[in-house]
């Protein structure tokens, strides 16, 4: 099937694309894309943090979202909640006791996959800031349309033939754990296992390519410092 986009199979995702240490003044930065998909993540911690939000034994994490044109929406909201119950399992917050861990996340350029682009975008993020984690977090996306297909990394136009929305997310140790199951729409059970399946299976080539990206920069630093 060719899908709006001129992809051709309905598991094909969009081609990545990222970078990092984009904002001189956050402690970590970077930018996800799913193709015209794109977001940037800032992070700034561990920091002093509102006594009122102060946690004994761990750090505080907070994730806001800031919409590419006007302000922020319930949506908005939402997906707060949703990425910072995602990211949060994946940072030891607890050797950063009473501090403030801040992720910003701008939405640049909307055109669907927005949820599983900032997961992306965050986990680069916070790899560039070097917050102690246990995993990283990867996701990805699918839909059930009307006509019963399943297809990976939705962009806006199928979203809107969307019968379900899904988005996992998966940390990156041996067990595979899932960190997000996200679910808007009518589905069957046995609809919901086949985008798991598919989601998971997919979050493994994100994983794969965050890796290569890091190490692809990791190694031009190093040549730059030999060269100076």
């Amino acid at each position: 099937m060719k899908r709006s986009d001129g992809r051709t199979e309905p598991s094909q995702l969009r081609a990545f694309a990222a970078s990092q240490s984009l904002l001189n003044r956050a402690d970590g930065s970077a930018k996800f894309s799913f193709g015209e998909s794109t977001v940037i993540a800032s992070v700034v911690g561990p920091a002093e943090v509102k006594i009122r939000d102060e946690k004994m034994d761990e750090a505080t994490v907070e994730v806001i979202v800031r919409p590419a044109v006007g302000f922020p929406s319930t949506k908005d909201k939402l997906l707060e909640r949703a990425l910072r119950q995602t990211v949060e399992p994946t940072i030891l917050a607890g050797m950063m006791p009473r501090t403030l861990i801040q992720i910003v996340v701008q939405i640049v350029q909307e055109d669907g996959n927005m949820l599983s682009t900032a997961v992306n975008a965050i986990s680069l993020a916070m790899l560039d800031a070097g917050l102690p984690m246990n995993s990283l977090a990867a996701a990805v996306s699918a839909i059930i349309d009307q006509e019963g297909n399943l297809l990976l990394d939705p962009n806006s136009k199928e979203l809107e033939n969307a019968s379900s929305v899904h988005t996992f997310a998966f940390d990156n140790t041996t067990s595979y754990n899932l960190l997000l199951s996200h679910c808007i729409g009518t589905y069957s059970q046995e609809q919901y296992l086949d985008c798991l399946d598919a989601c998971k299976h997919a979050s493994e080539r994100v994983h794969s390519f965050i890796r290569t990206a890091v190490e692809k920069r990791i190694e031009k630093e190093y040549q730059q410092l030999q060269s100076s």
